[in-house]
């Protein structure tokens, strides 16, 4: 997959006119591969990794010293047979800082396939209100080339021509503004999955249009409890203080016995070309430290605590936003049922404004077609919100959030109204 990725973007800078179409997924797909930002930290993980690789062979590989004096010269050797104490430890540091940054890869992986749908729903959106403002300047431009017309016929004046002409003029610019707003947010989007913003590309919005959403549903409180140890903060924290815990090990010295190898080489000036071996094995056991290790134990121990802390309160809050989610939700669906309820009007209203057309009626017309075209957008901009909320919970248990549109939501359950 990454190499037709690679191809497909290699081909679009090739054939420039070709146009690239976006979906969810498919923008999904290439954000992971090229947004900057992921890059960044996927070259941060392979550095530690790097680190920890170094510091495994650092532990047992075997160093040799060249050495001479005024007596002789030769070569040394050392390497480390056994370890008990803080060199495995520096391991297991860096091997938890790898781990780190690969949990807050996960996460930003899944706040970029978050970003996308708002990036695509910011587009839908615009280009609704564009259509708005579009059938608004529209008719307001009409009655106001009509009032010009009756100024003329001296049936009216200066003032209401005025008046029609800056409704007709606010219109126009709040349609420019729209169409900015939208512009501007497709280059976002070229930018933010890492294109080329020459690219031409055409924004698949089908997955958000045709959501359903679950009216009749509720949320069930304790699967989302259950949840709470996979949100990416409290793996973090969790794996923040077995690093620090690591880190205070480092500095425990005393009582750590440690096993060496050692072989040594050398050549007198005086004996001419007779060289000397000599191989020995050194157990060394520290029993004592003047260089206060006790206070830096102390001191990441007291930062583990500080962490645990941390912890604590990242899963409150956690249990705070999941036991409060069936009453986000009811507000989320009745701001919803309102949206749709007023669409409903909006096209009863239209369709009668149809029925009823006459000439003079004509900007009735007009206006029922606008209020429809703002309903839709105020729906549209109902369900929006409820899919973000969703993809955010999914995020907060640690899920990816774009199975809100793959598969039925597990942590529904049917309403029971109360008698």
């Amino acid at each position: 997959m990454k190499y037709l990725l690679i191809l497909l973007i290699l081909s679009l800078s090739a054939f420039s006119q070709e146009v690239l179409v976006l979906n969810l997924e498919r923008a999904s797909e290439i954000a992971l591969k090229f947004n900057r930002e992921i890059r960044r930290l996927k070259n941060e993980i392979m550095s530690l990794e790097d680190t920890y690789r170094a510091q495994k062979w650092d532990r047992f590989a075997p160093k040799v010293d060249f050495l001479a004096d005024r007596y002789s010269y030769g070569f040394f050797s050392e390497i480390l047979l056994l370890d008990l104490g803080n060199r495995l430890a520096r391991i297991r540091s860096a091997k938890i800082s790898t781990q780190i940054k690969e949990e807050l890869l996960k996460e930003l992986e899944r706040q970029v396939k978050i970003r996308i749908v708002e990036l695509f729903m910011k587009l839908a959106l615009a280009e609704k209100k564009a259509e708005v403002r579009r059938e608004e300047m529209a008719v307001a431009y009409v009655r106001f080339d009509r009032e010009r017309d009756r100024l003329e016929q001296g049936l009216s004046d200066r003032v209401k021509v005025a008046e029609w002409e800056s409704t007709y003029r606010r219109f126009r610019s709040q349609l420019l503004e729209a169409q900015r707003e939208y512009n501007e947010t497709l280059l976002e989007i070229k930018r933010f999955l890492g294109l080329d913003l020459s690219v031409p590309v055409e924004i698949s919005l089908e997955d958000m249009l045709s959501f359903e959403v679950p009216e009749n549903k509720t949320i069930d409180t304790s699967y989302l409890l259950r949840h709470i140890k996979d949100n990416y903060l409290v793996r973090v924290k969790e794996l923040e203080m077995k690093y620090f815990e690591s880190k205070a090990q480092e500095e425990k010295r005393i009582f750590y016995p440690e096993l060496y190898g050692y072989l040594s080489v050398r050549n007198y000036y005086e004996e001419a070309k007779a060289f000397r071996g000599e191989a020995n094995i050194l157990l060394r056991v520290p029993l004592f430290d003047g260089r206060a290790s006790f206070y830096r134990v102390k001191s990441f121990l007291d930062r583990r605590r500080a962490v645990e802390i941390e912890k604590k309160d990242i899963e409150e809050s956690l249990k705070r936003d999941f036991l409060k989610a069936p009453y986000d939700w009811d507000e989320l669906v009745g701001k919803y049922e309102d949206a749709v309820t007023f669409d409903n009007w909006a096209q009863e209203n239209l369709d009668l404004s149809r029925s009823n057309y006459e000439l003079e009626l004509a900007f009735d017309l007009g206006y029922a077609m606008s209020t429809k075209t703002e309903a839709e957008r105020r729906v549209m901009e109902a369900k929006f919100n409820i899919i973000l909320y969703l993809m955010r919970l999914y995020a907060k248990m640690g899920k990816d959030p774009m199975e809100v549109f793959k598969k039925p939501i597990p942590f529904f359950v049917d309403r029971v109204e109360e008698i």
